[in-house]
Protein backbone atom coordinates (compact mmCIF):
# COMPACT_ATOMS: atom_id res chain seq x y z
CA UNK A 1 0.00 0.00 0.00
CA UNK A 2 1.26 3.48 -0.80
CA UNK A 3 -0.41 6.86 -1.13
CA UNK A 4 1.12 7.41 -4.60
CA UNK A 5 -0.95 4.48 -5.86
CA UNK A 6 -4.08 5.66 -4.09
CA UNK A 7 -4.14 2.52 -1.95
CA UNK A 8 -3.05 -1.03 -2.67
CA UNK A 9 -0.34 -1.46 -5.27
CA UNK A 10 -1.49 -3.07 -8.49
CA UNK A 11 1.50 -5.04 -9.80
CA UNK A 12 -0.18 -5.33 -13.19
CA UNK A 13 -0.38 -1.53 -13.48
CA UNK A 14 2.44 0.13 -15.41
CA UNK A 15 1.79 3.37 -13.50
CA UNK A 16 2.20 1.68 -10.11
CA UNK A 17 5.32 -0.13 -11.26
CA UNK A 18 6.91 3.12 -12.42
CA UNK A 19 5.95 4.86 -9.17
CA UNK A 20 7.57 2.09 -7.11
CA UNK A 21 10.73 2.29 -9.21
CA UNK A 22 11.00 6.07 -8.75
CA UNK A 23 10.36 5.82 -4.98
CA UNK A 24 12.92 3.05 -4.67
CA UNK A 25 15.60 5.10 -6.44
CA UNK A 26 14.74 8.13 -4.30
CA UNK A 27 15.09 6.07 -1.11
CA UNK A 28 18.41 4.62 -2.26
CA UNK A 29 19.66 8.15 -3.04
CA UNK A 30 18.78 9.36 0.45
CA UNK A 31 20.47 6.34 2.04
CA UNK A 32 23.63 7.10 0.05
CA UNK A 33 23.54 10.78 1.03
CA UNK A 34 23.09 9.87 4.72
CA UNK A 35 25.96 7.39 4.53
CA UNK A 36 28.27 10.03 3.03
CA UNK A 37 27.34 12.56 5.74
CA UNK A 38 27.97 10.05 8.54
CA UNK A 39 31.28 8.84 7.10
CA UNK A 40 32.47 12.42 6.55
CA UNK A 41 31.67 13.31 10.16
CA UNK A 42 33.40 10.20 11.52
CA UNK A 43 36.51 10.90 9.44
CA UNK A 44 36.65 14.49 10.74
CA UNK A 45 36.23 13.34 14.36
CA UNK A 46 38.94 10.72 13.92
CA UNK A 47 41.41 13.31 12.64
CA UNK A 48 40.65 15.35 15.77
CA UNK A 49 41.48 12.32 17.92
CA UNK A 50 37.94 11.67 19.13
CA UNK A 51 37.12 8.21 20.46
CA UNK A 52 34.29 6.87 18.28
CA UNK A 53 33.07 4.11 20.57
CA UNK A 54 33.17 0.34 20.38
CA UNK A 55 35.21 -2.12 22.42
CA UNK A 56 38.61 -0.75 23.45
CA UNK A 57 41.56 -2.67 21.97
CA UNK A 58 43.23 -5.24 24.20
CA UNK A 59 45.68 -3.37 26.41
CA UNK A 60 43.43 -0.34 26.85
CA UNK A 61 40.40 0.54 28.92
CA UNK A 62 37.88 3.37 28.72
CA UNK A 63 38.38 6.49 30.81
CA UNK A 64 36.24 9.56 31.28
CA UNK A 65 37.35 12.45 29.07
CA UNK A 66 34.95 15.38 29.40
CA UNK A 67 31.29 16.30 28.97
CA UNK A 68 29.90 15.03 25.68
CA UNK A 69 30.63 17.54 22.86
CA UNK A 70 27.03 17.26 21.66
CA UNK A 71 25.03 19.66 23.86
CA UNK A 72 21.91 17.49 23.74
CA UNK A 73 23.83 14.45 24.97
CA UNK A 74 25.70 16.52 27.57
CA UNK A 75 22.37 17.78 28.94
CA UNK A 76 21.43 14.14 29.59
CA UNK A 77 24.62 13.63 31.57
CA UNK A 78 26.46 11.66 28.92
CA UNK A 79 30.24 11.84 28.85
CA UNK A 80 32.91 11.51 26.17
CA UNK A 81 35.51 8.78 26.61
CA UNK A 82 39.14 8.20 25.76
CA UNK A 83 41.52 5.25 25.88
CA UNK A 84 44.03 4.74 28.65
CA UNK A 85 46.44 1.83 29.25
CA UNK A 86 44.91 -1.08 31.16
CA UNK A 87 47.30 -1.90 34.05
CA UNK A 88 46.53 -5.59 33.73
CA UNK A 89 47.10 -6.04 30.00
CA UNK A 90 49.08 -3.09 28.55
CA UNK A 91 52.42 -4.70 29.40
CA UNK A 92 51.39 -7.83 27.47
CA UNK A 93 50.93 -5.78 24.28
CA UNK A 94 54.35 -4.15 24.75
CA UNK A 95 55.88 -7.60 25.32
CA UNK A 96 54.28 -8.99 22.14
CA UNK A 97 55.80 -6.18 20.05
CA UNK A 98 59.19 -6.60 21.74
CA UNK A 99 59.19 -10.31 20.96
CA UNK A 100 58.28 -9.69 17.32
CA UNK A 101 61.01 -7.07 16.97
CA UNK A 102 63.45 -9.59 18.45
CA UNK A 103 62.68 -11.84 15.49
CA UNK A 104 60.34 -14.36 17.11
CA UNK A 105 57.54 -15.77 14.97
CA UNK A 106 53.86 -15.17 15.69
CA UNK A 107 53.51 -18.90 16.40
CA UNK A 108 56.27 -18.80 19.01
CA UNK A 109 54.78 -15.71 20.67
CA UNK A 110 51.35 -17.35 20.76
CA UNK A 111 52.76 -20.52 22.28
CA UNK A 112 54.67 -18.55 24.94
CA UNK A 113 51.54 -16.63 25.97
CA UNK A 114 49.55 -19.85 26.37
CA UNK A 115 52.35 -21.62 28.23
CA UNK A 116 52.62 -18.68 30.64
CA UNK A 117 48.89 -18.88 31.34
CA UNK A 118 48.23 -15.28 30.34
CA UNK A 119 44.48 -14.79 29.73
CA UNK A 120 43.64 -14.14 26.09
CA UNK A 121 41.69 -10.92 25.27
CA UNK A 122 38.25 -12.52 25.52
CA UNK A 123 39.16 -14.06 28.89
CA UNK A 124 40.69 -10.83 30.18
CA UNK A 125 37.51 -8.85 29.43
CA UNK A 126 34.60 -11.33 29.14
CA UNK A 127 31.93 -8.65 29.64
CA UNK A 128 32.94 -6.89 26.43
CA UNK A 129 33.57 -10.11 24.50
CA UNK A 130 30.51 -12.30 25.13
CA UNK A 131 30.55 -13.41 21.48
CA UNK A 132 34.02 -14.99 21.76
CA UNK A 133 35.27 -18.11 23.48
CA UNK A 134 37.86 -17.54 26.20
CA UNK A 135 39.85 -20.61 25.22
CA UNK A 136 43.40 -19.50 24.45
CA UNK A 137 45.62 -17.22 22.43
CA UNK A 138 45.52 -17.89 18.69
CA UNK A 139 47.72 -16.90 15.77
CA UNK A 140 44.97 -14.60 14.52
CA UNK A 141 44.70 -12.78 17.85
CA UNK A 142 48.43 -12.05 18.05
CA UNK A 143 48.55 -11.04 14.38
CA UNK A 144 45.63 -8.64 14.90
CA UNK A 145 47.39 -6.98 17.83
CA UNK A 146 50.63 -6.60 15.89
CA UNK A 147 48.75 -5.01 12.99
CA UNK A 148 46.65 -2.53 14.99
CA UNK A 149 48.03 1.01 14.54
CA UNK A 150 46.00 2.34 17.49
CA UNK A 151 48.75 1.03 19.77
CA UNK A 152 50.91 3.92 18.52
CA UNK A 153 48.57 6.35 20.31
CA UNK A 154 46.80 7.48 17.15
CA UNK A 155 43.06 7.21 16.63
CA UNK A 156 42.37 5.15 13.49
CA UNK A 157 39.12 4.59 11.60
CA UNK A 158 37.99 2.90 8.39
CA UNK A 159 40.33 -0.09 8.60
CA UNK A 160 37.33 -2.24 7.63
CA UNK A 161 34.38 -1.73 5.37
CA UNK A 162 31.06 -3.51 4.95
CA UNK A 163 30.21 -4.68 1.45
CA UNK A 164 26.82 -5.95 0.30
CA UNK A 165 26.80 -8.94 -2.02
CA UNK A 166 24.35 -11.61 -3.13
CA UNK A 167 23.86 -14.36 -0.58
CA UNK A 168 23.79 -16.85 -3.46
CA UNK A 169 24.58 -15.61 -7.00
CA UNK A 170 22.72 -18.60 -8.38
CA UNK A 171 19.56 -17.66 -6.47
CA UNK A 172 18.98 -13.91 -6.36
CA UNK A 173 15.72 -14.37 -4.44
CA UNK A 174 17.78 -15.00 -1.29
CA UNK A 175 18.75 -11.32 -1.28
CA UNK A 176 21.99 -9.77 -0.12
CA UNK A 177 24.31 -10.30 2.82
CA UNK A 178 26.80 -7.98 4.53
CA UNK A 179 30.48 -8.95 4.31
CA UNK A 180 33.27 -7.18 6.21
CA UNK A 181 36.57 -6.70 4.40
CA UNK A 182 39.87 -5.02 5.29
CA UNK A 183 40.75 -1.75 3.59
CA UNK A 184 44.27 -1.03 2.39
CA UNK A 185 46.27 1.34 4.63
CA UNK A 186 45.91 4.22 2.18
CA UNK A 187 42.17 4.16 2.94
CA UNK A 188 42.60 4.47 6.72
CA UNK A 189 41.78 7.72 8.51
CA UNK A 190 44.38 8.54 11.19
CA UNK A 191 44.34 11.30 13.80
CA UNK A 192 46.62 14.27 13.15
CA UNK A 193 48.20 13.91 16.61
CA UNK A 194 48.34 11.29 19.37
CA UNK A 195 44.93 10.76 20.97
CA UNK A 196 45.88 8.41 23.83
CA UNK A 197 49.04 7.00 25.45
CA UNK A 198 51.02 4.76 23.10
CA UNK A 199 51.95 1.18 23.96
CA UNK A 200 54.51 1.02 21.15
CA UNK A 201 56.41 3.74 19.30
CA UNK A 202 55.49 4.48 15.70
CA UNK A 203 58.99 3.43 14.59
CA UNK A 204 58.70 0.07 16.35
CA UNK A 205 55.18 -0.46 14.96
CA UNK A 206 56.41 0.12 11.40
CA UNK A 207 59.40 -2.18 12.02
CA UNK A 208 57.04 -4.90 13.29
CA UNK A 209 55.01 -4.66 10.06
CA UNK A 210 58.17 -5.08 8.00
Amino acid sequence: WMPEAGGLVDYASEHDEQAMTVLGLSSKREITRTSIRVRTAMAAQTRQGRYLGGRPPYGYRLADARPHPNKAHAALGRRAHRLEPDPGTAHVVSWIFAQRLAGHSVARITRALNEAGIPCPSAADPDRNPHRTAAAWTLGTVTTILGNPRYTGRQVWNRQRTDSELADPANTSLGHKSVQRWNLPDGWVISDRPAHPALVSEADFIAAQD
